[in-house]
């Protein structure tokens, strides 16, 4: 099997051949032309980690297949091509292409439980045409289509093209991609206010970034990645209010980050000598060599505008993006249909780290302030602290090798499918030459 990468899809090309005892064999690729006869798509959704994926194979009459592995618009876009490539019947092969495009269904692993949401990838154009107050048979007219074609694309049984979304779009007046895939979203795993100090069973100096509860966001296309992070400034008074702000979940210490905003992550040590993470937002600076962070807000008070002095920096990520999301007009009114993000996901799993290290700071805190604090009691909580970090690492490690392995399986599923097909043309083919001989 040859494989390669190109940016971040994986092109394995290979052939099939039956051996002699009728069995389907994976074999060297076969050199020299040889028409492209059909096509087989599996998707399926990850965690946050992976995000939505797609394998799809591309099948020559010669038993070549051409398989492209990764994510899911990346593969869809790179088989478009690799199908206008064809000397012969690309348009058909195009159209076919789509249309099992949109029948795939994307396979969800029972381990994340996702929930079933409305806004399906065949379900985009219908959702669009609501939105904009058509039905099937006036869009047609003003499209200069058949209501059946219409019809067709809204179910699902007819793929919706590049050039098709566009013209769509024009009369729609919506990005031609939101015709194509779901809007990207992701958890904002974290509040911060660079104002005030924020009272909850802790207090929090401005600045610092707490685990709240959950609140989706709209991700900018030209940011989206599985390792994009957000957080939300809570601070009223502030030019930050509302603002979501988003970053790369990458440590970016060796990146040109002085004087920039960022998300900071310091290690410190607790009331029992244990480790805890605390996160917060704020500009950068090196100065002589010592690292600073500073508020960045305008009206921060003056004893309040260094964060964080001459700390040993342990995280740091620029931010890549702001946005207000009630200020931002969003023509593909696609809020009402944002879709449900994967309900266990490497992203909720840091956050529940957060919220567990919370709980026990707040735990510690109430001990110390008796009197004397009883040891004893310190060291439950913080065994009791240690076992779930231990469970919620153990369910993080499932949910890596589950992404390990799910790479395989697709594969799998993918050939037998094309393996299917496979034997159906080859029957075809021989059923044609009898024909030709007769």
């Amino acid at each position: 099997m040859e494989q390669k990468k190109i940016n971040n899809l994986t092109i394995s090309r290979y052939a099939l051949k039956k051996d002699k005892d009728n069995e389907i064999k994976t074999i060297d690729w076969q050199d020299g032309a040889s028409e492209m006869t059909d096509v087989a798509v599996a998707k399926y959704t990850g965690s946050l980690l992976v995000g939505e994926m797609a394998v799809i194979g591309l099948m020559y009459k010669n038993g070549n297949m051409y398989e492209i592995y990764g994510p899911r618009e990346e593969a869809m876009f790179h088989a478009v091509e690799k199908i206008k490539a064809k000397k012969r019947g690309a348009e058909e092969f195009h159209q076919k292409f789509m249309t099992e495009w949109n029948k795939a269904v994307p396979y969800v692993p029972g381990s994340f439980k996702q929930k079933v949401t409305e806004l399906d990838e065949h379900k985009l154009l219908n959702s669009s045409l609501k939105a904009k107050g058509y039905n099937a048979p006036k869009f047609a007219a003003e499209a200069g289509r058949t209501k059946q074609s219409i019809y067709g694309q809204i179910s699902g049984e007819k793929g919706i093209s590049k050039e098709t979304a566009i013209e769509y779009s024009k009369i729609l007046n919506v990005d031609p991609v939101d015709l194509l895939f779901p809007k990207k979203t992701t958890n904002i795993w974290g509040t911060v206010n660079t104002l005030k100090w924020t009272e909850t069973d802790e207090d929090y100096k401005p600045c610092r970034i707490f685990a709240s509860s959950e609140e989706s966001v709209i991700i900018p296309r030209d940011i989206a990645s599985p390792n994009v992070r957000a957080i939300k400034v809570n601070a009223k008074g502030s030019m930050y209010h509302n603002q979501v702000m988003f970053y790369y979940k990458d440590n970016a210490a060796d990146l040109e980050i002085n004087n920039k905003l960022c998300v900071v992550g310091i290690k410190i040590k607790g009331f029992m000598d244990e480790e805890l993470n605390h996160f917060y937002f704020g500009f950068y600076e090196n100065y002589r060599g010592e690292n600073n962070l500073l508020n960045p807000d305008p009206y921060a008070k003056s004893d309040e505008k260094i964060i964080l002095k001459n700390f040993d920096l342990d995280f740091i990520s620029p931010i890549v993006a702001t946005i207000d999301p009630k200020a931002v007009k969003d023509n593909t009114e696609a809020q009402k249909f944002v879709p449900e993000t994967v309900s266990i996901s490497q992203q909720q799993y840091e956050q529940q780290m957060q919220l567990l290290q919370q709980e026990f700071e707040k735990d510690m805190i109430e001990l110390k302030k008796k009197a004397n604090m009883d040891h004893k009691k310190g060291q439950k909580v913080l065994d009791e602290y240690n076992k779930a970090q231990q469970r919620l690492e153990a369910n993080l490690q499932e949910v890596y090798k589950f992404i390990d392995d799910l790479h395989y399986k697709d594969n799998q599923k993918v050939k037998k499918q094309l393996v299917k097909e496979l034997d159906d043309s080859q029957k075809l083919i021989k059923q044609a030459e009898l024909q030709k001989r007769a």
